[in-house]
């Protein structure tokens, strides 16, 4: 069977999807579910994997670096209904999920990691995901030996310096403020509505955590479903979370907003105390300013909330 190739290009990014042939319907045609596998590692336990998620009533994409280690056209050709996306530069972690969420057709997007099973997703759970709607819902997680993961992520401040700890879910439902490991299934369209993750922040920590804040203080949820199970084979990369010029960037657009009645607002009455606690050069300092203060504006009325309202929601919800 000969694959096919196309070029696509979403916010000036090129890539090439190459596909076995066989694909359910037109480009357009929405489904209720797409399956989305990010790759790392070689190419063990692959076949395994797509022959699992091909039982699977659902749209599979591949999300392949530039230079992948083995031969997509011969999985293509093995494979007929999983598109292949081969980025044509490097791209960060969410970047790649931002494209993988605009190309799905499914209105929902399972998106999981070629090193993970997904062990559990039942129709009731999965028709309960539909109709709440969370802009992510995300899993437990558990080791190949059964050892829980602690997954969720629950933020506060101490002393006025925000500390995010890991947990165990405690019951269904319950709230996370990022997916672990970008792991979850994302509502297609709230996802798009919050701008996704943001590709100037390298970060996969403050990248994830960006996303987390901004989906809550924009009346977005992210919650966990116990019954939505996924195995991991292997270690994931330890999270790094230094107060670096990520860091930086996702405090103007979070911590620093306030919430002024209908609208969030990033005025230069926040500059001192941004520029004290985070460092830098005066003048990458207030470059940083303006550029959030933009984009804050831009989006002033999505804001329902501001970060201290959003940690306190764990704390009355007794999480």
């Amino acid at each position: 069977m000969s694959t096919i190739r196309s070029i696509s290009d979403t916010n000036g990014s090129a890539y090439t999807v190459v596909t076995g042939g066989l694909q359910h319907g037109a480009r357009h045609e929405q489904r209720r579910l797409s399956i989305v596998v990010l790759n790392r590692g070689g190419r063990v336990g692959r076949s395994e994997q797509f022959q699992r998620l091909e039982s699977w009533d659902g749209d599979i994409l591949s999300i392949e670096g530039p230079n992948p280690a083995y031969d997509v056209e011969a999985l293509a050709a093995q494979y007929p209904s999983v598109r292949f996306l081969i980025l044509k530069r490097a791209m960060s972690t969410g970047e790649r999920v931002n494209l993988a969420v605009e190309e799905a057709r499914g209105r929902l997007v399972l998106v999981v990691w070629n090193d993970m099973q997904v062990q559990a997703l039942s129709e009731r759970v999965l028709n309960r995901i539909d109709e709440l709607a969370c802009v992510c819902s995300v899993p437990t997680v558990r080791t190949e030996r059964g050892q829980t993961v602690p997954s969720l992520r629950i933020p506060a401040f101490y002393g006025g310096l925000l500390r995010v700890v890991p947990e165990t879910a405690a019951h269904d439902e319950g709230a996370t403020i990022y997916p672990y490991d970008y792991v979850g299934i994302y509502n297609r369209e709230r996802f798009l509505q919050t701008t996704g993750y943001d590709p100037a922040i390298e970060s996969p920590y403050w990248q994830k955590l960006d996303f987390g804040f901004r989906a809550f203080m924009w009346g977005e949820e992210l919650r966990c479903f116990t019954a939505f199970r996924i195995t991991q084979l292997a270690d994931p990369p330890p999270e790094d979370t230094t107060l670096d010029h990520d860091y930086r960037r996702f405090y103007l657009k979070n911590l620093a907003v306030r919430f002024l009645g209908d609208h969030g607002a990033l005025g230069w009455s926040r500059f001192f105390r941004f520029f004290v606690r985070t460092k830098g050069s005066l003048v990458s300092a207030i470059r940083l300013f303006r550029e959030a203060r933009a984009w804050v504006r831009r989006y002033r009325y999505h804001f329902v909330q501001e970060a201290a309202r959003v940690t306190e929601l764990w704390e009355y919800d007794g999480r």
